[in-house]
């Protein structure tokens, strides 16, 4: 699975030589270079499995020189790109769980936010999501500490704790990870889906999912 060109993250490339802002701190432009190289590098890789840092380069509107300053090689890249998405991916995942009460509430957020990440960020989702051979994918790990983290509180709150509770959010975060490579195989299917579409067809998958974490407690 690759990312169009249609489909590609909006990504500004860095001003040309002495166009940068000269009001801005050298700290601040540095950390501005690095999350557009990790940005590019991202957006490069969801590409191509073949990418390489002529790809990044060229897509940062950088040089070679610039990339080397920040990292080692595209495998150096690559792991800063998936690190840095996976913390999004969390910090979003806890954002909707802390905007919630009830149990099934949190689950409905944590189903919702997952899948519109994926929607919202594709670039950021196959870095996460492909690769894998065995195991979860780091998407998938967010996914499941958010779940397990959830199962907790509700089970501080008076919930009998299962023995399997562990493999249980594990084996959902799996689905969650199944789930979301089928919305993205189906946004670039060809022909491409129909208007609505794909719309019900996350709605339905979360509300899959939300099922599945309500099984959690019987």
């Amino acid at each position: 699975m690759a990312l169009p060109e249609r489909d590609s993250t909006t990504l500004v490339p860095a001003p040309g030589r002495g166009q940068y802002d000269r009001r801005q701190p050298r700290e601040a432009r540095l950390l501005e270079q690095k999350a557009r190289l990790l940005s590019a590098t991202g957006l490069a890789l969801a590409r191509s499995a073949d990418a390489t840092i002529a790809d990044v380069v060229k897509a940062a509107g950088v040089s070679r020189n610039t990339f080397y300053e920040y990292f080692d090689d595209l495998a150096h890249a690559r792991v800063a790109a998936e690190q840095r998405a996976e913390h999004r991916l969390a910090a979003l995942l806890r954002g909707a769980e802390e905007q919630t009460r009830t149990p099934v509430e949190r689950w409905r957020a944590l189903a919702h936010a997952f899948m519109s990440w994926v929607m919202a960020a594709p670039a950021d989702a196959l870095l996460c999501l492909e690769g894998v051979r065995s195991g979860l994918s780091s998407a998938g790990r967010a996914l499941e500490t958010a779940f397990s983290r959830s199962l907790s509180i509700v089970r501080a709150s008076g919930v009998r704790a299962q023995d399997q509770d562990g493999l249980r959010a594990v084996a959902l975060a799996a689905t969650g990870e199944t789930f979301a490579r089928r919305l993205l195989a189906q946004r670039w299917g060809n022909p491409p889906p129909e208007p609505g579409r794909l719309e019900r067809e996350r709605e339905r998958v979360e509300r899959v999912l939300v099922d599945a974490a309500v099984r959690l407690l019987r």
